[in-house]
């Protein structure tokens, strides 16, 4: 706080304030959340918050008071609760509301006092009042208690929206997601002519009712001019006092009146709110929707600007949603979709004259990784089992996230948040993969921590369509859930792994499949990614098992898929022809992938493979993990594999190990020993390259095996000394 401030927050009055609006049982609203929003002190924009249950009031006060002793950092509280499972750090929308056991009006203007009064007047006053601010004149929130938590955001909007407006106040501090002053706070001043100063909290106890009905609240305040303003003449009657103990439900029919009676007590204001319940009431029964009953609000709408009563057609709109609320709720009556028969004739067609003047203002491809990955657009990735598809797709997302392009042998245009959600594996093992990752190319924690997603489909199945006996695909609500959260979160690319598993559809029917992908392109273009793909491949040719490389009939079942798509790719193991090529024998070919392009309609197509090597990881808990780096085949095993420095490193880690008294060994039954393992950690190398390297120094002379232990007759790694080696021969 500044050094002449005096003023402290009220933990105790801020208490008061929330226990009273989310403290009571609220007819089982109690699984909602409080939203507590706060200023940044730099800019004074209201964009932090953070949520708390009902069970959670005093935590919510402890942090509200830390929080505002800060200068400049005010504190507010949602005036609704948040639905469970809302995001617990970011400021909400009107999307998140739960329900509402209050109604409110924040009234900012010269005019408590007559809000006061007139709400007295009208037989609600409000349960408690939050005076946030005397100076330059008296400020206020009314919070008027609710016999039923309102479940209806649209009623608890049109509500106090009636409300603000009857009183004085702004009416659109009325969406379900706003926040209020949290009252016992310090009101910073961010506003001319506002002073430091706290907020109060007042809860009368006196014979008002602990709690209205919604009806008696919209009743009281549906007025045509507001309660203080422009009274009528002392002759006409005042607002009538509103608060019954319990609702009377609206008869159906109009009774003695008719329609056209009814109407007319309307326009001359006889009873207005009366006569428009039941006009209401009666339209409901009678099947008409919301939208035609809401068309009426013109001609319901009473007063003149002449006689100073006027009163708009919109807030006559909001008086008749409430109507129309309460109407539903009590006879269960939803609001009825209706359809016109006839069809309207198609807009007329036009051409688009283009001259290709203006190139220069075409926004450009957003490429995400290399060729691979594209904002807006579907990849698909098709390999067979073991191909190494899941890993690739990890990596790509590594890539993605790091900017390193070389974890994929591709140019990383921007870096990204990504989400890999994989349905086949579970949990551990995707995080085995992404840690052999990590410990190849030496990727920090910090440099993945809140960019990179990782789901697994057997905690939480991803599942967007099925298909019902008669043949249609249905959306699942995953589709607009995982839309929602890729949007939310900022997310750049969307791996998902593997296709089959995310549907309920027949593969092999493309008119569904196609529906599928459309749903995962519908994805990228709405989420604003891109969204790769990983598929299984069918059986290849016998007569020509290579023969599927970068072949668009590679993807198993419906071909659509690859018409969805706009980058497809193959990725498989390398064939004898291909060994055969570059001269490896079996067991090297078996390290090779090749992966192809299958489809490429939004860059040139490569007609030459993208080649990887199968590497063995062990990641910190001694367990050996797969992992995919790029190379070329092509290239000499000595000129490739060779690295003077680290077979340097290699040496003076054995000869540390064996004067430490732990020799090392090459046998991996010696586990605790083994030296790919450990020194594959220490020296954050594969264990592969760690196997090279001890190879080409027992090949030098440099490294031999000796017994260290004559009792137990134990082996290990030493380094012999260079004149042993001269003595030797070994060195030239």
């Amino acid at each position: 706080m500044s050094e002449a401030s005096t003023i402290q927050p009220d933990p105790t009055a801020m208490l008061r304030h929330v226990e009273l609006v989310f403290g009571g049982g609220f007819d089982g609203a109690l699984d909602g959340l409080v939203e507590l929003a706060w200023t940044d002190p730099a800019t004074g924009s209201l964009r932090n918050a953070q949520m708390f249950g009902t069970d959670q009031l005093e935590e919510l006060v402890e942090c509200a008071a830390e929080l505002n002793r800060t200068e400049r950092c005010n504190v507010y509280v949602g005036a609704a609760l948040r639905k469970p499972g809302t995001a617990l750090a970011k400021r909400t929308a009107d999307s998140d509301f739960h329900s509402a056991p209050f109604a409110w009006a924040d009234i900012d203007d010269d005019c408590v006092e007559a809000a006061i009064k007139a709400a007295k007047a009208a037989g609600v006053p409000a349960t408690m009042t939050v005076v946030t601010g005397r100076h330059p004149h008296m400020r206020a929130q009314f919070w008027w208690r609710l016999v039923d938590a309102e479940r209806d955001g649209a009623a608890i909007k049109a509500l106090c929206s009636s409300i603000g407006l009857a009183l004085g106040g702004d009416s659109t501090v009325s969406n379900p997601g706003r926040v209020l002053r949290l009252g016992g706070s310090i009101a910073w001043p961010l506003k001319p002519g506002r002073v430091e100063e706290a907020t109060e909290v007042h809860i009368p106890e006196d014979d008002r009712p602990p709690a209205y009905w919604a009806s008696a609240l919209a009743q009281a305040f549906a007025a045509p001019a507001p309660l203080f303003q422009n009274a009528p003449p002392a002759s006409e009657p005042s607002a009538p006092s509103m608060a019954p103990p319990t609702p009377k439900p609206l008869e159906l029919p109009i009774g003695s009146l008719s329609v056209e009676a009814t109407l007319a007590a309307i326009q001359r204001n006889d009873h207005w709110h009366q006569n428009t319940v039941r006009l209401v009431g009666n339209w409901v029964a009678r099947g008409l929707s919301n939208a035609e009953i809401l068309s009426f609000a013109p001609a319901l709408t009473i007063g003149s600007a002449a006689d100073g009563r006027s009163y708009t057609p919109e807030q006559t709109r909001l008086q008749l949603n409430s109507m129309i609320t309460g109407a539903r709720r009590k006879w269960n009556l939803p609001n009825p979709v209706v359809t016109i028969d006839d069809k309207l004739p198609p807009p007329p067609i036009e051409i688009e004259w283009e001259d290709g003047a203006s190139a220069a203002m075409i926004p450009r491809r957003r490429w995400l990784v290399g060729s691979f990955a594209i904002r807006g657009h579907l990849t698909v990735l098709v390999a067979p089992p073991g191909a190494g598809k899941s890993t690739l797709g990890i990596a790509l997302a590594v890539a993605g996230v790091t900017g390193r392009g070389e974890i994929v042998g591709e140019t990383v245009h921007e870096t990204i948040k990504a989400w890999v959600w994989n349905n086949e594996d579970d949990r551990n093992e995707l995080r085995r993969r992404l840690a052999a990752i990590m410990q190849q190319w030496n990727v920090a924690p910090a440099d993945l921590y809140g960019k990179l997603g990782l789901n697994s489909g057997s905690e939480r199945p991803l599942v967007i369509a099925k298909a019902t006996k008669d043949g249609a695909v249905v959306r699942l609500p995953d589709i607009e859930a995982i839309i929602e959260r890729v949007r939310l979160e900022g997310i750049g690319l969307l791996i998902v792994d593997p296709f089959v598993e995310t549907h309920e559809v027949d593969e092999n029917n493309n008119a569904q499949i196609k529906a599928v992908a459309a749903m995962w392109r519908e994805v990228a273009r709405r989420g604003d990614c891109a969204v790769v793909i990983v598929h299984h491949t069918g059986k290849p040719p016998s007569a020509s098992p290579d023969a599927w490389t970068g072949s668009l009939s590679a993807s198993r079942g419906a071909s659509s898929l690859g018409g969805v798509a706009r980058i497809m790719r193959t990725l498989f193991a390398m064939s004898q022809s291909d060994a055969d090529k570059f001269g490896l024998d079996a067991d090297e070919r078996r390290l090779w992938v090749r992966l192809d392009d299958a489809k490429a309609n939004l860059s040139l197509a490569s007609g030459s493979a993208r080649w990887f090597k199968r590497v063995s990881i062990i990641i910190a808990n001694g367990e050996e993990v797969g992992a995919l780096v790029p190379g070329d085949p092509a290239a000499r095993n000595d000129e490739r594999d060779f690295d003077p420095a680290l077979d340097a490193r290699v040496e003076a880690a054995i000869e540390r190990h064996w004067s430490d008294g732990t020799p090392l060994s090459e046998r991996p039954e010696a586990r605790d020993r083994f030296a790919q393992a450990i020194l594959s950690r220490e020296l954050g190398a594969s264990a592969d390259a760690i196997r090279d390297a001890i190879v080409r120094l027992q090949r030098a002379g440099a490294v031999l095996t000796e017994t260290f232990c004559q009792r137990t007759k134990k082996k290990g790694l030493r380094v012999v000394p260079f004149d042993e080696r001269i003595t030797q021969g070994d060195v030239a």
